[in-house]
């Protein structure tokens, strides 16, 4: 059984019988893996609250080739991240950002993807109080692109014509980019603003879009059409209400 010590992210946790506990994990070497957490729910563990979601460090496990579940032997603490538990919006953003992850990463190392989530969960804990509702839609639609889901904002999905600046068109999220005004098919409209908000969030992760208005509803109509591909993310749901 070899032993291995690797970077990793807590995706999520859940108890197993009274005292284990049961982890998804983003490990920088091996992408995502499953362990288990022996004790990790008695009172004296050496666990304690380390491995709580959000939490960056480097694991020790033991892993077992051609099974599903490593064993957590050691957890030494990088950055615990609690904080995004004190902001609802920060929360749900960090939490789709990791049931994405959870979903779609593929079953080897992806430097890009994991300095990706890293570096949102990081955005959101660090970001100001004012900014936080861009500072969520910027690191999810970072994370869509890195995972290969970026949307086409630059020529018509239709047409295949150049949208300039200053023009506006129609986001077509089942198309996966914009339709130009004079082309048939679906869409919600966005004025010429919008669109380049919509653009500056996908190319650089900032923007003082308002989080309530149209740029909230583009991001989740796209990520539910590409991504959930029909399963339930809570979390997203969470901010389809609104996030506060």
């Amino acid at each position: 059984m070899p032993i291995i010590t690797t970077r990793c992210v807590v995706l999520q946790t859940y108890s197993y019988s009274d005292t284990s506990k049961i982890l998804r994990l983003m490990t920088r070497e091996r992408g995502p893996r499953s362990a288990i957490a022996r004790g990790a729910l008695r009172p004296r563990s050496r666990f304690g609250g380390l491995i709580e979601p959000f939490a960056e460090g480097h694991a020790t496990l033991y892993v077992r080739e051609h099974r599903d579940l490593d064993t957590l032997s050691g957890f030494e603490l990088i950055r615990e991240r609690q904080g995004l538990g004190s902001d609802l919006t920060r929360f749900a953003g960090a939490s789709v950002l990791c049931e994405l992850v959870m979903r779609l990463a593929p079953e080897h190392r992806d430097d890009s993807l994991f300095d990706t989530l890293v570096d949102g969960l990081d955005a959101l804990l660090e970001t100001p109080d004012d900014a936080v509702d861009a500072a969520v839609l910027g690191q999810l639609w970072a994370l869509v692109a890195v995972l290969g889901f970026a949307p086409h904002l630059s020529r018509c999905v239709g047409c295949g014509r150049v949208v300039p600046s200053g023009e506006p068109a129609r986001f077509d999220a089942s198309s996966g980019g914009l339709r130009c005004e004079s082309c048939p098919g679906h869409g919600e409209p966005v004025s010429a603003a919008e669109l380049e908000t919509l653009r500056r969030l996908v190319a650089s992760r900032t923007s003082r879009a308002a989080f309530d208005g149209v740029q909230r509803r583009l991001l989740i109509d796209f990520i539910r059409y590409h991504l959930a591909e029909g399963v339930r993310i809570r979390s997203l749901e969470f901010l389809a209400r609104g996030g506060r």
